[in-house]
């Protein structure tokens, strides 16, 4: 790519991207990010069919027929003469994963929970000092490539490191060149002190530039901010009043640990009306009994993480009362600086065997409810419901199959069980997200695995050079 002096710095980003998505790679080598095909007919044939439609059901031997993108219909022997077949046999076959709080930008930071300055909040703020639009740019691709490596099609791009335009417009533009369903979640500065209000002028830009007029495609917006756990009380319900006022749904960090969770902000949030199907809580690992009522009540989804609350100290969240609350739930891996991997299926792993644990009794958590929290239940809770989280007919085709027949996962005597406790990402086979194929055969289509990687060590050589850490 030749230089134009004429072009803004974010200008040739975005060109950079741009080339990114549309270019091919030699022979033998992992295809680079594609743009989306044109829409394709298939038919999922002969797998074991975990719908999470309780209309549909489980269907041992089944067929999903997918046109357009979209999913129209479920069933056994489906008739679909003329549609290309993809055999299912040995696969099962569900949603996609719905990661419902995912901090991208910092995924090439993979491992730096500590370092010489410190715990991971010092290590990650030297880090985020000496970030640029390109790094996290690299790291939304390399997070959205192991989405798709691992199942996950639907995310909520947490981009809490936003210092200027350029920031905003590359992981917006690396998210989309990704092609997979989503927010942006547009954030704030890490250097930005608890009474200074995040950007609110220049989010309302971004929103007229990026999002509003034309389709947006497959990702939307939404704005991430502090809280009242982390900002002072002018700026966080100015910056949820603000969020509201340009209809945007809002995520925040709250009562994570201890300390945060004695100021009872949950129930100040649900007294001053501050709470509400627009505003998801994530992580509450502290949170009590009535704060996960007062949540249910108002109808704020709860993301958790259960891998990094326990790796960064938060403690155990409090499995069994948010289950007994009735609160919509989704599933988390967070970050991969603590959580080294982008596994919904250890999630769910541990999202079960935690609350055996705190219980000291088994089953307290059913391995179904487990996979509902992270299918049906994050795509609601993030306002997808009607769009994806199960294979219902009419709803858009993001689709994955996981081969049953591993060294880890066969024999298979309880399909639940499989998919909670013996898959792991390499056994995901397929990934479908709107129809497109990102993955066949366990490899992925869209992604220069080598070239992508290369960039992320490179890149993080700098950041560490210049932030000493």
């Amino acid at each position: 790519m030749t230089f134009d002096s004429s072009l803004s710095r974010r200008q040739v980003l975005l060109r950079g991207l741009a080339i990114a998505a549309a270019s091919t790679v030699g022979p033998g080598a992992q295809a680079a990010a594609l743009p989306p095909g044109p829409p394709a007919s298939y038919l999922l044939h002969d797998g074991h069919i975990v719908s999470m439609d309780p209309a549909i059901g489980d269907i041992p031997r089944g067929d999903v027929l997918v046109r357009d993108g979209r999913i129209v219909a479920v069933g056994a022997r489906l008739d679909a003469p003329g549609v290309e077949r993809i055999d299912m046999r040995g696969r099962v076959v569900m949603p996609g994963f719905v990661d419902t709080h995912w901090h991208m930008w910092n995924t090439i930071a993979r491992g730096f929970g500590t370092s010489a300055a410190g715990g991971f909040a010092k290590t990650m703020a030297a880090l985020a000092k000496v970030w640029t639009p390109e790094a996290s740019a690299l790291g939304v691709r390399l997070a959205c490539a192991e989405a798709v490596e691992a199942g996950i099609t639907t995310v909520n791009n947490w981009a809490h490191n936003i210092k200027g335009p350029a920031f905003a417009d590359a992981e917006l533009a690396a998210l989309r060149a990704s092609g997979l369903r989503g927010r942006m979640s547009f954030g704030y500065p890490q250097a930005l002190q608890p009474d200074q209000l995040m950007d609110l002028a220049a989010l309302e830009t971004f929103k007229r530039r990026a999002f509003d007029g034309a389709s947006t495609g497959l990702v939307d917006l939404g704005i991430c901010m502090r809280g009242p756990d982390r900002s002072a009380g002018p700026v966080w319900r100015r910056e949820i009043a603000a969020a509201r006022a340009l209809g945007l749904p809002v995520t925040l960090h709250l009562a994570s640990d201890r300390a945060s969770a004695a100021k009872g902000f949950i129930a100040v949030m649900h007294a001053e009306k501050y709470l509400g199907p627009d505003v998801q809580v994530v992580h509450a690992t502290h949170g009590t009994p009535r704060d996960f009522a007062l949540l249910k009540e108002a109808g704020s989804p709860l993301s958790i993480s259960p891998w990094t609350e326990l790796e960064v100290g938060y403690g155990l969240p409090m499995l069994q009362a948010m289950a007994d609350s009735g609160v919509e739930m989704g599933l988390s891996v967070d970050n991969m600086v603590l959580a080294g991997q982008a596994d919904m299926f250890g999630v769910m792993r541990l999202t079960i065997d935690l609350a055996a644990g705190q219980r000291e009794q088994q089953g307290v958590i059913s391995h179904r409810r487990a996979l509902e929290w992270a299918t049906l239940g994050g795509a609601r809770g993030l306002g997808y419901g009607a769009v994806t989280g199960s294979l219902t007919p009419g709803k858009r085709a993001d689709i994955i199959a996981i081969d049953n027949g591993t060294l880890n996962t066969r024999p298979v005597r309880n399909v639940d069980f499989m998919l909670t406790h013996s898959a792991r990402p390499a056994d995901v086979d397929l990934v479908m997200i709107d129809g497109q194929l990102h993955k066949r055969n366990k490899r992925l289509l869209r992604v220069d695995t080598a070239a992508l990687l290369a960039e992320a060590d490179e890149m993080m050589a700098k950041l560490r050079a210049q932030a000493k850490v």
